[in-house]
Parts: C-alpha cells; structure tokens; sequence
C-alpha cells in the first residue's frame, strides 16, 4: 500500500511539475512577444496616421451626424437641448486590438487548468481604431495610459497590462490625440466626444516606467493641451461665471448641445491621485481634465462626471446623481465576455448619458452580436 500511494504521490508530482514548466514556458513566451511587439505597435500608428493623413481624407465626406441620433439634431439644437441631455455610446478599452498567440496560448492553458473558471475568451477581445469607432457614431472613448518618463523626456504610452497585453492601436498618447483631433478637424460638426483618461497607478518600473503621480498629471494636462488646441473644451469653459459646478449644476446650466458641437472634452477617471488632483485648484477651472467621480461625491463642489458603472446601480441612483444633482453618469452595458439581457435593460433606461460598450458596431469581430440604442449612438434623453 505504501508503495502504491508512493507511486501516485510521485506521479502528481512530475504531473505537476509538468505543468508548471510548460506554464513558464507559456509565460515567458507572452512576455518575450510582448516586448517584440513594442516596436510593432510603433510602426502600426506611424503608418495609420500617415494612411489618415495622405490617404483617408483626400475627398472625405463628413460623418452625417444625424443617422447617428434618434432626434432630430436640429431641432434639439432649436430647443436648446444640453450637452447632460443626451446618451452617448461609448467603448471600453478603446485602443484595444488583438493580444499576441503567445498570451492567447497563456490564456488558453488557464482555462484549461482552472476548468473553465478563467475564461479564455477575454483574450479575444478587440476593438477598431479610434478613427473607425468615430465613423461608426462611437462618441465616448476610454483610454488607459503608463507614463513613460526617462529624466529628459516624460510621454504617455496606451497600454491595458504592460508587456503582456500591450497590443494596442495608439501606442504613444499624443499621437492618440492626433488622430482624434484629425478626425475632429474633418468633422467640425460632430457631436461632441468624451475622453475617459485612466492612469495606471503603481507599476514595475521597466521600460522607464513610473507610478502615476499628481506631476504627472499635470504634464498629461500640457499634452492634451497643447495637441488638442482650440477642439479641447475644458471645466472652465463648461462652467463659465459659475464658481464651480455645484452652481452650474443647481442652475441646471449645463453648456447646450450646440455650445459643445466639435468639441472635445476629456474626463480623469477616479485614480490614485484624484485627490491631490483636485486640491491644486478645488474650482478646477484651472484644470484641463474633468475629475470623474464616484457616486459618493455627488454633491461636492467639484463633482461633474461620475462613474456608476453597474447598469442596475446606475437606474437605482439615477433619480440622486442625473435628476437631483444634474451630474453627468458613465455605466458600462456589458464586460466582455459577459453580457446579459437584464443588464441591457437597466442600461437602456438607466438614464446615464456615457454609457459604454464592448460590442459597439465595429468591422473586427463581426460574429459577435452589437449593442446600440436601438441601431443608434447618440439619443435623446428628454
């Protein structure tokens, strides 16, 4: 009998060494492809932004706003609709292409091993480019940035996990915002984009890598500034005469939704440095980014976009944040793989005007079924 459980003790061993051996292997393989693809994800952009540059708009015809709503845009712009009056479709890790085989393989193996508790689908999600999703009528962008900061030179790269899960269609940020204000510049019309900003906090410092910090912020601030020029709308701009906009908001006064036509606003999502963010400038009219917030701040001084990503919360609280304190609400419909009809039901009337999806309508994974507002983007939510 002893020899017997011997054996089998001596067989879940090598079974198990076994597999944490081709585990490494699988890991170090997504590490290895990872690196290689910075370089990759560089040329990818150049040669995108040249193809927009030199090629996509050479007789462009404007996106026609108006098949992306379920109003009629001019008469909402007659009856002086707000900008916190309308749903907008957005996108989650929007920048998000295709992950290498290797960390599909990683994935694969996890699923595997975990009997189906790691779903290896979430290594298939993948997204259009930035452009692409604006034609579609995408108008809420979400965007995850590392800094980047050498000793000479700070930059922003667009990354979900570093290394690993790099593979994304606007490696550098400024260039990001170029493309974005591209597009803008051919479409100056367009209703107006949201860019939701989320800074990664604590990282391994490799590649120059730093941990988010309010400094960093700021420069993040100088970039979107100084590439987004006149198509930036910034929180002063919004609030006007207001002292902040707690007033604005109890005024119900919220800038109307011809005001923000071309324009682009972009939001900071709840950080490790929202705080010290904030107190730099608690009227944050000197700030170039809207602070987004929690559901529990929604009747500070500074609060004007919040995060209330459940659908069914978001419903719940819709009568506090949207009705009571004229916030402006992102909730997201879905989280790939995972989607469900009840949680599009609260989406649809939870009454949040950013509300994100990752099924938009897209030209990448066409076998996946799409959410919209019933086939549009942008409606109307009075």
């Amino acid at each position: 009998m002893r020899i017997f459980k011997s054996k089998i003790f001596k067989a879940f061993i090598s079974a198990f060494l076994a597999i944490a051996i081709i585990m490494l292997g699988l890991f170090i393989s997504a590490v290895v492809a990872g690196f290689a693809h910075i370089d990759n994800n560089i040329e990818y952009q150049n040669n995108h932004l040249d193809y927009l540059k030199n090629e996509y708009y050479v007789n462009y015809t404007p996106c026609d706003e108006q098949k992306l709503a379920d109003f009629d845009i001019k008469q909402a712009i007659a009856d002086g609709v707000k900008f916190n009056e309308v749903a907008f479709l957005g996108t989650h890790n929007s920048y998000q292409l295709l992950t290498t085989k290797p960390k599909r393989a990683l994935m694969k193996a996890i699923e595997i091993i975990s009997l189906g508790k790691v779903d290896y689908t979430k290594a298939t999600f993948e997204m259009d480019t930035l452009t692409k999703q604006l034609e579609y009528g995408v108008r809420n962008l979400e965007i995850d940035i590392e800094t980047s900061d050498d000793g000479e030179n700070v930059g922003f790269i667009v990354t979900h996990t570093p290394i690993i899960d790099n593979v994304t269609s606007c490696y550098d940020f400024a260039k990001a915002l170029e493309e974005i204000k591209l597009w803008s510049d051919n479409n100056p019309n367009h209703l107006p984009i949201t860019i939701l900003i989320e800074p990664k906090g604590k990282v391994l410092n490799i590649n120059n890598m730093k941990d988010f910090s309010v400094e960093y912020a700021n420069e993040l601030g100088e970039t979107i500034k100084n590439v987004l020029g006149d198509t930036l709308l910034t929180p002063s701009q919004m609030m006007r005469d207001y002292a902040n906009f707690k007033e604005m908001r109890e005024a119900d006064d919220w800038l109307t939704l011809q005001e923000t036509l071309g324009k682009v606003m972009v939001l900071m999502h709840d950080c490790n440095i929202t705080d010290a963010y904030i107190e730099q400038d608690t009227t944050i009219k000197t700030q170039v980014m809207f602070p987004m917030l929690r559901f529990e701040d929604i009747t500070k001084d500074y609060t004007s976009f919040i995060l209330d990503n459940e659908a069914e919360e978001a419903y719940k609280n819709n009568r506090a944040s949207v009705d009571m304190c004229k916030l402006v609400v992102r909730t997201r419909a879905d989280s790939h793989p995972k989607f469900s009809d009840m949680r599009y039901a609260y989406a649809d009337v939870c009454g949040s005007q950013i509300i994100t999806t990752d099924y938009p309508p897209r030209d990448v994974r066409t076998d996946e079924h799409i959410y919209t507002f019933d086939g549009y983007t942008v409606k109307l939510l009075k």
